[in-house]
């Protein structure tokens, strides 16, 4: 019995050395050492789903996968959305949203799994990505931002989304809200802003 009260004591006289050398991890790279700069970016902007079907011209998504069970379960569409400063379609393109939605629900009708990388195309974040994921299953939502390349390299965050007044038959409008932080392969860059984007160094 003695031997273990021993033992004991010997492990409890250990512990704060263990818990002092597990919390100096979070210390490994502070703020000054020149470790990557972490940065969060907000961005505003409009997404335009030109929906599918033979009788949409203009469409930016198509069937991959016509579905025979109730529902439309699995139905699968491949997506080339684009995004854009203003709900007007012809305005440039800031980025496209490439990817795939699939109807996931049994019960549901209105259940569509999204994956898209975000391509940025203009200037200032051109080549650029933001992987998305979520779901589409009411006018208004949020998907994860799960990574990211180039200027958003791990990238993490939310996106916002609801569907804009300005949609039509053709044109369904999402206005999204982006918020996502990274490491800045340009913290200098990082540190401006743009009409649709603003970053923020993090402390």
């Amino acid at each position: 019995m003695a031997s273990y009260s021993s033992s004991a004591l010997f492990i409890l006289f250990l512990l704060p050395t263990f818990s002092m050398a597990a919390s100096t991890y979070y210390d490994i790279c502070p703020v000054d050492c020149g470790c990557p700069d972490q940065n969060e970016v907000t961005m505003h902007l409009y997404l335009h789903q030109f929906v599918a079907g033979a009788n949409h011209p203009n469409r930016n998504e198509e069937f991959v996968i016509a579905s025979s069970y109730p529902n439309g379960f699995g139905t699968t569409l491949v997506d080339d959305w684009y995004l854009t400063a203003t709900t007007n379609p012809n305005d440039n393109i800031v980025a496209r949203a490439q990817g795939m939605h699939v109807q996931a629900g049994q019960s549901n009708a209105n259940m569509w799994y999204t994956s898209h990388n975000i391509v940025f195309q203009d200037d200032r974040f051109k080549g650029s990505t933001l992987q998305v994921m979520g779901i589409i299953a009411a006018s208004s939502g949020e998907w994860s931002v799960i990574g990211g390349t180039g200027e958003f390299s791990m990238a993490h965050g939310s996106i916002k989304f609801t569907t804009d007044p300005s949609s039509t038959s053709e044109d369904a409008v999402r206005e999204l809200n982006i918020r996502a932080i990274y490491t800045a392969d340009n913290p200098q860059a990082a540190r401006g802003t743009t009409s649709v984007a603003n970053a923020t160094r993090l402390p």
